[in-house]
């Protein structure tokens, strides 16, 4: 269970930032929203997903700059080496998703989570072959997913549904995208993977996507969590970084032409396929974590775009 002294904390930073966010204006004028005084470096991780766009936008932008942050962003695909880098000290931030968070508490990797980003409805889901149309054909089939992932999570939750277990497929370890690039190429039969993986598949005349998460829109969301002890001594530096996110979301909606532009290179997709697969996530908006529910992770849910962990 978390502290309540970081509880406490975390309940205080969400319910500044909802201020924060309140007094930004529009995308143009960044500045007018919060600035930090600090300077202490955010170092921050994520993986390829479009639900993550705003924060690679903000960075592009010099929303972060503007705000007075000095954030650094990497890639890392897989999830378990990135919460290694967070549990090492080498990341003080991490966007990831909620099950994520929930699974690397439990091994004692604590977090605050301070922001959320998304919620998949219809960007995450299980792409087969087309001789494979139930769940239940899955049984005894080898199938392609990244261990330790929400991929693998969301496979384990479809088996359960359908009274099978992970014990009853055999799992090939690839991350979420090499996943659904392996069955684009024929290597797998089966692949638990996200966009654009999944349209690619529906593309493909062997292919199809099995189950995916616009039947359970509620079960994967993304959230932004900060180390304990980060939440605890730059307060400001959280808020200042929720409101630079605020007027990325801002671009997306009001110059999404731009806005796409700026992570045409971290997507690997065009303006037009961004666009696409947005609608697996809906329309983004911003949504911190009210008070009520802000939490040290032992725990997607504003709805924005398609990755990830």
């Amino acid at each position: 269970m978390r502290k309540g002294a970081v509880a406490a904390v975390a309940v205080a930073i969400a319910a500044l930032a909802i201020a924060a966010v309140a007094n930004s204006t529009r995308a143009d004028t960044p500045t007018t929203g919060y600035v930090a005084t600090g300077k202490t470096p955010i170092k921050l991780a994520f993986s390829t997903w479009n639900g993550y766009m705003a924060l690679v936008i903000a960075a592009k932008e010099g929303y972060y700059k503007n705000h007075g942050l000095n954030v650094t962003y990497t890639v890392i695909e897989d999830p378990v080496q990135r919460f290694n880098a967070f549990k090492a000290g080498s990341l003080n931030a991490i966007a990831t998703t909620v099950d994520t968070f929930s699974r690397t508490y439990a091994k004692g990797i604590k977090s605050v989570e301070v922001l959320g980003l998304d919620a998949s409805a219809g960007g995450d889901g299980i792409v087969a072959d087309k001789s494979i149309t139930s769940v239940e054909q899955l049984k005894g089939q080898k199938i392609a997913v990244s261990a330790g992932s929400t991929s693998q999570w969301l496979l384990a939750y479809v088996l359960s549904l359908h009274h099978l277990s992970l014990k009853d497929v055999q799992q090939i370890d690839l991350t979420s995208g090499d996943a659904g690039a392996a069955f684009a190429a024929g290597r797998v039969k089966v692949a638990v993977t996200w966009q654009p993986w999944l349209s690619k598949a529906e593309q493909n005349p062997n292919g199809h996507v099995l189950v995916s998460t616009k039947q359970y829109p509620t079960i994967i969301t993304d959230h932004v969590a900060f180390a304990p002890s980060f939440v605890q001594q730059h307060p400001d530096e959280v808020k200042a970084f929720i409101a630079a996110y605020n007027d990325a979301m801002k671009l997306i909606r009001t110059n999404p032409t731009k806005a796409f532009a700026d992570v045409h290179s971290y997507l690997g997709q065009s303006a037009s396929e961004i666009a696409a697969t947005m609608k697996d996530s809906q329309a983004p908006r911003t949504r911190l974590i009210p008070p009520s529910s802000t939490r040290s992770s032992n725990s997607r849910t504003l709805r924005c775009p398609p990755r990830r962990p």
